[in-house]
């Protein structure tokens, strides 16, 4: 599922053991989707609402780094 917010986006998957297929986390990826989809960064967390929120975090990040550069 991927969220998207301006020209960044967030998505969380579920992770799952090759071997068994049985859950063992969630991953989130952020990404600049404009002008072209660029992965910014990769983390892992416990649960979906943890992926969620620290890819949330993220992209607020990524926005506020991008404002103080256009500041500049």
């Amino acid at each position: 599922m991927r969220i998207y917010e301006g020209d960044y986006a967030y998505e969380v998957e579920r992770v799952l053991d090759p071997a068994t297929l049985v859950p063992t986390g969630w991953k989130y990826n952020v990404y600049r989707v404009r002008p072209v989809n660029q992965l910014l960064h990769s983390g892992s967390a416990g649960s979906r609402e943890e992926a969620e929120l620290e890819g949330r975090r993220a992209v607020q990040h990524a926005i506020r780094q991008e404002g103080h550069k256009s500041a500049a």
